[in-house]
């Protein structure tokens, strides 16, 4: 009983929108629908959309800036909301377009 009550509160503390467009682990472009980062700051790969603000990125996503433009990368609250992706933290990162500070999940 235990563990599946574990298990529930594990998977709602996951995000369910891991895909081809923002999240899944790539190594390149043609395993995402439209780009895959990868190197340091993206341990394992990671798809990702291009954007110019937040309104291009697909929900629980934010627009910063990585190497030159615009991509979308996972919102948090903190190193916890970036566990299901792995190995990344809950970083501050200029939001792109918006000349302001957001707080995304990076590796």
């Amino acid at each position: 009983m235990r563990l599946a009550l574990l298990l529930v509160v594990v998977a709602a503390c996951q995000s369910t929108d891991v895909s081809r467009d923002v999240g899944a682990r790539c190594e390149m472009n043609s395993e995402c629908n439209e780009e895959c980062l990868t190197g340091g700051h993206w341990p394992g790969g990671f798809c990702t959309v291009l954007c110019d603000t937040d309104a291009d990125c697909p929900s629980e996503t934010r627009c910063i800036d990585e190497a030159g433009g615009g991509v979308c990368a996972y919102s948090c609250a903190g190193d916890p909301s970036c566990t299901f992706l792995g190995a990344y933290t809950c970083q501050q990162r200029d939001s792109h377009g918006a000349g302001a500070k957001v707080t995304a999940c990076r590796g």
